[in-house]
């Protein structure tokens, strides 16, 4: 079976807070966004992540905010150290949460992992051999 298209979808305290946290990161908002809805698109495919104002509808089928053991963790692929740690000053002046501070793991890659106000979590990392 073909999918035409796949995207996430997570619940947030506040969208409009939402919003403003990845505007702030410079990621572009999908045409979908409302007062209860942030939507944004991630990387050269535009792959969209939906952020649900608690109180709606995906309430019936996912946990609000990141309360849940079946979070997953996104990685953003950055192309050199510079833009990594451009990255990291975005987060923090956008008021993500550090959780892994930039530097290298045991595979030698360069990266930091970060949550979002709602504490989703991605990881921006380089691949040098990629």
């Amino acid at each position: 079976m073909k999918t035409k298209k796949i995207w996430a979808n997570f619940s947030v305290k506040d969208a409009k807070r939402t919003n403003q946290f990845y505007t702030q990161l410079g990621f572009t908002p999908n045409k979908f966004n409302s007062d209860k809805l942030a939507s944004f698109l991630f990387g050269d495919d535009d792959f969209v992540i939906h952020f649900f104002e608690e109180g709606s509808k995906i309430d019936e089928y996912i946990t609000p905010g990141s309360k849940t053991n079946s979070e997953i963790i996104f990685t953003l692929a950055a192309d050199t150290e510079a833009q990594v740690n451009e990255w990291a000053e975005r987060v923090k002046n956008a008021g993500g949460n550090i959780l892994n501070e930039v530097g290298r793991d045991e595979s030698n890659y360069y990266g930091f992992v970060f949550a979002d106000p709602d504490g989703h979590k991605f990881n921006v990392l380089l691949m040098d051999q990629m």
